[in-house]
């Protein structure tokens, strides 16, 4: 049976907190005493497989680390490696580095020693999807610390504007294929790494109509009703249709036009543009079908992933949490995953709504894979995140939510967005930036990382007291 807090001992810990709400000094986060080289709870013990997975106690859910112990993934994003050599900081850090130039081995080692270092100080556990830093990631079985591993059998991450060849027929065996060639490039090699917490795939790719319309993309109804007779993509939405409507006249009524019988709805090709619905009865029918597109993505791309490396998680898409079809969506993707990974920028009022409509629904923990509070600065003068007045506020939404949400039984992390700041003058970061827990020049806001240190510090109390 999993140890237990006795309840003097929780008390202990959240009178601690208590004080760091009333501005006390936060504690120095507990990186070593209690923990696994993992980041795990080594007072609480499950059977150890050499890698992470999830486990429900009987009270609550847990990851766990390869050693078997419980594990609440408290990480963060954006260690992007070109953000620390932008024209604003690069000499800064090549002197930090002792490096002649960005990227040559002292910069490298340096970057290395000196984010280990940063995460050690915090007490943080993860490297988010977003990590672009291959000296802490790479090569197979070198990391030094546990990070989530890419996946992405097709490119639909939403901050690249998918275009509509992206949405590519995912019912033809020539996406099974793909699936295949991309598991075995990118996670077969990592199949025995014990470090990787799991695979992510695209970052809120556009799945809805109301999603195309605000991200300038499209969707897979949309694309593969219009495709030829030949392409299965083109056959699965017809069987849809007839199934919707029986008779081929309600289809023409809702769509205004004149085919006598389904099977030249099949024949027909670019028969409707590919645009917003004109109608309410239209909207409904691509909510519909975009159903069984995602099944099938999900379906063969978890397959393929699952025969490249079975022993890793398989945390699918980082799902919008703000999305109209979040509900649907999430009871899809859940058959296939192992967690529910969504990026919802929300109050913990927000994001606590959120989980209570779903949990019923998915049966499986959620993980915030991506989300931020932040505070317009005038080099940053609108980063990603609800805006607070001041960094005091952005510590208490912070503390607030972690505090909260890990209290419950069906949340196992969060990968905050990001760890160093970004400028208006970097290219790419002209109308929206990320702001990170440091400045451009690695100087931590105080009050932010006191809130970080004293949740890394009660983590495991606050999880424990769950259920």
């Amino acid at each position: 049976m999993p140890l237990r807090l006795a309840r003097r001992d929780l008390l202990k810990a959240s009178l601690a907190g208590f004080g760091a709400c009333l501005g006390l000094p936060a504690r120095a986060a507990q990186t070593t005493a209690d923990r696994d080289r993992f980041g795990g709870w080594t007072e609480l013990e499950f059977n150890a497989t050499g890698f992470f997975r999830t486990e429900h106690d009987g009270q609550r859910w847990w990851l766990v680390t390869p050693e078997g112990h419980a594990f609440i993934s408290w990480g963060v994003n954006h260690y992007h490696a070109s953000w620390w050599a932008q024209d604003y900081n690069r000499d800064h850090w090549l002197r930090r580095f002792g490096a002649e130039e960005v990227h040559d081995r002292a910069w490298n080692r340096g970057f290395r020693e000196a984010a280990l270092a940063d995460l050690r100080r915090l007490g943080l556990n993860t490297l988010g999807i977003h990590t672009n830093a291959t000296m802490l990631t790479h090569p197979p079985g070198q990391a030094r610390f546990p990070f989530v591993a890419p996946y992405e059998p097709l490119v639909l991450s939403h901050y690249l504007k998918p275009q509509p060849d992206a949405y590519t027929d995912i019912f033809a065996p020539e996406f099974e294929a793909l699936c295949e060639r991309t598991a075995r490039r990118v996670a077969a090699p990592y199949r025995d790494d014990p470090m990787v917490l799991g695979y992510c795939m695209a970052d809120c790719p556009p799945l809805t109509d109301n999603e195309a319309e605000w991200n300038g993309s499209t969707t897979w109804p949309r694309r593969l009703r219009s495709f030829a007779a030949q392409a299965p993509g083109k056959q699965a939405y017809v069987d849809c249709m007839r199934e919707r409507y029986g008779d081929v006249s309600g289809f023409n009524a809702t769509y205004g036009t004149g085919f006598a019988a389904w099977a030249d709805l099949l024949a027909a090709t670019d028969w409707r543009p590919d645009q917003a619905p004109a109608n309410e009865a239209e909207r409904r029918d691509n909510a519909a079908f975009l159903l069984p597109c995602v099944e099938r993505y999900y379906s063969v791309a978890r397959a393929a992933l699952r025969r490249a490396d079975p022993n890793h998680l398989f945390l699918g898409d980082k799902i919008n949490g703000d999305t109209d079809g979040l509900h649907s969506i999430a009871a899809t993707t859940s058959r296939y995953t192992d967690l529910v990974n969504t990026q919802h920028y929300a109050r913990w009022e927000g994001q606590r709504d959120t989980m209570d409509r779903l949990t019923d629904v998915v049966g499986q923990p959620f993980l915030n894979g991506d989300a931020a509070y932040t505070t317009p600065t005038g080099t940053m003068p609108n980063p990603h995140g609800q805006h607070a007045r001041d960094m005091a506020e952005r510590a208490i939404w912070t503390r607030e939510f972690m505090e909260n949400a890990t209290a419950r039984a069906d949340f196992v992390g969060w990968h905050m967005c990001g760890m160093i700041d970004t400028a208006n003058t970097m290219p790419g970061k002209e109308q929206a930036q990320h702001q990170g827990l440091m400045t451009t020049r690695g100087k931590f806001y105080p009050e932010m990382e006191a809130a970080v240190r004293d949740i890394s510090d009660r983590l495991y109390v606050i999880a424990a007291s769950s259920g």
